[in-house]
Formats: structure tokens, sequence, C-alpha cells
């Protein structure tokens, strides 16, 4: 079966569901019985810690294959998980520290420097609330799908503007990225 990212997502949320399952029905078992759910658990664990190494694997083979400069937005699942402003959903909160981005940070830069590539890390704050074209801040965006400018009316896709927008403040933020590109923002 070939492994993509949506297709692990899920794989791996019905593997912690099943995990969730066995650990509860282990605090009310015998003795056998409990070792032999302990053991299975143990397997599941593996399992999905297998399929999370796999999506590492490939998700940093097809970036560092396909692109020179990498941009890594700074991303702190400590900081976004813990339950202080209660922003974010539990489930989500499981499959972030799940999918292990911090490892998956150290082992996309280790195969960067193998294949003399460059993994840049950036900020990514404001970048779906930024108009990219114009640099206006839309405060009232909430889970549209689009970013509407108030100034233009022009609209574009809110995952499209976002990246154009982390693009746009790397090649500000960083000299050398720009010198390097030969480009020049005007």
């Amino acid at each position: 079966m070939i492994v993509t990212q949506d297709t692990a997502n899920i794989k791996i949320q019905k593997l912690c569901f099943k995990l969730d399952k066995l650990v509860g029905k282990i605090s009310q078992a015998k003795c056998q019985q409990k070792r032999r759910l302990k053991l299975a658990a143990t397997k599941l664990r593996g399992k999905i810690k297998n399929l999370v190494s796999e999506l590492h694997k490939k998700t940093a083979k097809l970036l560092v294959d396909n692109f020179d400069v990498i941009l890594l937005p700074t991303f702190e699942t400590s900081q976004m998980s813990k339950k202080g402003k209660g922003r974010i959903r539990s489930k989500s909160v499981r499959q972030m520290l799940t999918l292990s981005h911090y490892q998956f940070k150290q082992f996309i830069k280790h195969k960067a420097f193998e294949h003399r590539k460059i993994v840049l890390d950036v900020n990514e704050a404001y970048t779906s609330k930024t108009v990219s074209w114009t640099g206006e801040i839309v405060k009232n965006l909430g889970g549209s799908k689009t970013i509407k400018s108030p100034s233009t009316n022009n609209v574009m896709d809110r995952d499209l503007n976002g990246a154009r927008g982390i693009f746009l403040r790397a090649l500000v933020d960083t000299p050398w990225l720009r010198e390097n590109l030969n480009l020049c923002i005007c």
C-alpha cells in the first residue's frame, strides 16, 4: 500500500483509537489476559511509530528530491498542546504529538545536509490573516477557505495566500536567499 499523508493520518488515527480501547481493557483485565493485552498494546505502539517513521522518510525524500530550499515553520507542538487557552481540540493535539514534528524537523535537516539542500526555519505568524499582495490584515477571517482583500476585493485561496506570505517573509528576512534566487522584492 502506498502511504500518503492523508492515508497515513487516517491509519494512525484508527490505530490510536484501537490503542485507547486496549488500554481501557487492560485496567479491567485479570492476570493472563492483562499480559496479552499489554503485549498487544506494545505491538500497536510499534506499528504507529513505524508508520510515522515511514511518513517522515517519504516526505523528507519527496522534499529533498524536488526542492533546493525548504521552508519549515517554527512549530511548537508542546506549547500548542497545553490546555491554557484551549483553542485546539484534544483529537488535534493527539495527532500533532503522535506525528512527532520535531523529530521530522531533525530528520529533514539531516537529509537536506546529506543532499546539499537548505532548510530554513520561518515564522508563520499572521500568514493566514495577512493579504499577501497588499499586506493588509483581515481580522474576521474565521474558518473561511478564501481570503479577500478589503481594499482591492481580490480573492485568493487561504492556503495559497499563506504559502505565498511565508515565502515572501522568508525572502525579506533572509538576504542570502534573496541574493541566491536572483529575485527582486518590489
